[in-house]
């Protein structure tokens, strides 16, 4: 292109912008909002009609004094909805200067609070005693206690969030008969009475499944928890959806009750399901203070062969372990279980111990509340490397079992309710460089402490049954220290003192106590103390970490970052870690 043909572009864009700049109309007044907080401020000068048409080229002061008026009205209708119902309202307006100067002058006055709350109930459901809990649960957590501003968003969230509760099992059509709330201006205050229907009550009938396409029918409905001819629970439900989920077959679940009252004793269950990728390749980068920085790069066939078998490959590298694997999982069968295989070598070098292992084993699994349910087979080989000390070969087959439980108000940012798991088993001597058994179990339980509190208790144990711990591959031992157990130390960092490494032992107990006060929906302050140790001979010596630090929610669970003082090292330390431990 030639230099006039440049001139020539440069011109044309300078006109286009020009002419796009003239179009631009000069606004014919500005709209300012005298309100005692910001809050009011930004809310009115946002949602006022008046607002919408500064720029409007036919304004008239005939037309802009219509629209004041309009929006004397409608900025009281707006501060009655937040709480304000004494709220005085007026306006000016300059035509003396350009552009117009229109200002709304606010006073609020004296926001109401709620005085009282009554809860009332109609319908079966009303003196039904399997949903007494359920009532209680409405009476409790209804969110407009006294003392608390009242406002229109909140006064229609506290139904909702009730007639929820109260469809949640049992009552699937519960709905507001009734409600008013009684405004005293006076005393800018407002006693709320409701009345919830709980509608008739419903049983689940047959799954029904739409949606698939590439898999049959069957591996939706072989993952149902429904039982035909039980009372409704939604809990039920959400963990049927969750199941289709976690399959990796589908990229969406929506699991419901039909309810029609005339199949209230047999409502069908229709689980709508939209398939996903047969593969996927996903690659990460993350960084935690146990392991620094970490790659991961997995592929995963959840339709191999065109059989719905699952397979997975998974590379990990950080800078303590290495880790090669491939999971192999069969279709869900009738019952939600299902069979697996895996293979795998890892290489870690964790607190002066070098471990190189090869592993390969097979498990029967059971869908559950929690993480599933199996019985396992499992093969170990290992080579561990200790400064001043000969390479240590071991080996061992592990025969085992593992349940997992859980029952939480929430799947990804739980408040209340508990998890865990409970594993045992062993290896006989025949197969191994020495036998031993096992069994280990930890759990977490969440307690509202109020609207804004929580508060989580935490704990760990194991114990390994043998004659001595030399023999036992490492993956069978106990250490502990880290961002998930006892803060204030390092990764692992204890356990069995041998010279300048740390090793497993054959005990472990861990407690934790944390308290978290939030500070909006979805950041707050937490304290914590941490405690325990993993030992081999001797008495138990717990060491104890005790800190504090944000906590952030997130799609993907809780973010923390914590400090915390180890007394035993009498040294702090940074802690960075998301998601729970289940």
């Amino acid at each position: 292109m030639g230099e006039r043909s440049l001139r020539v572009c440069a011109c044309a864009a300078a006109l286009a912008c020009a002419a796009a700049l003239a179009e631009e109309p000069e606004p014919k007044y500005r709209l300012t909002v005298e309100a005692p907080t910001k809050e009011l401020r930004e809310m009115l000068s946002r949602g006022l009609q008046v607002a919408r048409w500064q720029s409007d080229a036919q304004m008239t002061p005939e037309l802009l004094r219509r629209l004041a008026d309009e929006a004397v009205v409608e900025a009281r209708e707006a501060l009655a909805a937040h709480g304000y119902f004494s709220a005085l309202v007026n306006y000016s307006l300059d035509r003396e200067r350009t552009p117009w100067a229109l200002t709304l002058h606010v006073e609020a006055g004296t926001r109401t609070v709620v005085r009282s709350f009554e809860i009332a109930f109609t319908g079966p459901g009303a003196a039904d005693p399997e949903t007494d809990d359920l009532r209680r649960l409405v009476q409790r957590d209804w969110r407009l206690r006294p003392g608390m501003a009242f406002t229109q968003a909140e006064w229609n969230d506290a139904k909702r969030e009730a007639v929820r509760v109260l469809a949640s099992r049992r009552y699937p059509t519960a709905r507001v008969a009734s409600s008013r709330a009684r405004v005293d201006r006076a005393t800018h205050s407002a006693s709320l009475e409701v009345t919830l229907d709980s509608g008739p009550p419903y049983r689940f009938g047959g799954v029904e499944v739409r949606g698939t396409k590439r898999y049959p029918e069957a591996v939706v409905a072989n993952l149902s928890p429904v039982r035909p001819g039980a009372t409704h629970d939604r809990e039920v439900l959400d963990l049927y959806a969750r199941r289709l989920l976690e399959t990796g077959y589908f990229a969406g679940a929506r699991v419901e009750l039909v309810p029609d009252p005339g199949e209230a004793d047999a409502a069908p269950v229709r689980a709508s399901v939209i398939e996903g990728n047969s593969q996927n390749i996903e690659t990460g980068i993350s960084f935690n203070t146990d392991a620094g920085l970490r790659l991961e790069l997995s592929h995963r066939n959840v339709d191999l062969f065109g059989t719905a078998w699952r397979g997975r490959s998974n590379l990990r590298l950080d800078q303590l372990t290495q880790e090669a694997r491939y999971d192999l999982e069969s279709p869900p069968r009738r019952g939600a279980t299902w069979w697996s295989g895996f293979a795998g070598a890892k290489n870690s070098i964790i607190q002066e111990e070098e471990n190189a292992e090869l592993a390969l084993g097979v498990a029967h699994n059971w869908a559950g509340r929690g993480s599933p349910t199996a019985l396992l087979v499992s093969a170990h080989a290992e080579e561990q490397r200790i400064s001043g000390a000969a390479v240590d070969h071991r080996h061992a087959v592990y025969i085992g079992f593992r349940v997992g439980f859980r029952d939480t108000d929430d799947l990804v940012l739980p408040r209340r309710g508990y998890f865990g798991q409970v594993t045992a088993g062993g290896a006989p001597d025949e197969l191994s460089t020495r036998g031993f058994h096992r069994g280990t179990a930890r759990g977490t339980l969440l307690v509202p402490l109020g609207r804004s509190d929580d508060l989580q208790l935490r704990a760990e144990g194991g114990i390994v049954v043998a004659r001595s711990r030399e023999g036992i591959p490492s993956t069978f031992l106990f250490r502990t220290g880290g961002d998930q157990t006892v803060r204030g130390y390092d990764f692992e960092s204890l356990g069995v003192q041998q010279n300048d490494a740390v090793l497993g032992g054959r005990y472990l107990a861990i407690g934790s106590a944390e308290y978290t006060h939030w500070f909006g929906p979805a950041w707050g302050l937490a304290a914590f103390i941490d405690g325990g140790n993993a030992w081999d001979t001797g008495d138990y010596d717990p060491v104890f970490g005790i800190g504090g630090g944000a906590r952030f929610r997130t799609p993907i669970g809780p973010v923390r970052v914590d400090v915390a003082y180890g007394e035993e090292i009498r040294s702090w330390r940074l802690h960075f870690s998301v998601g729970f431990v289940f």
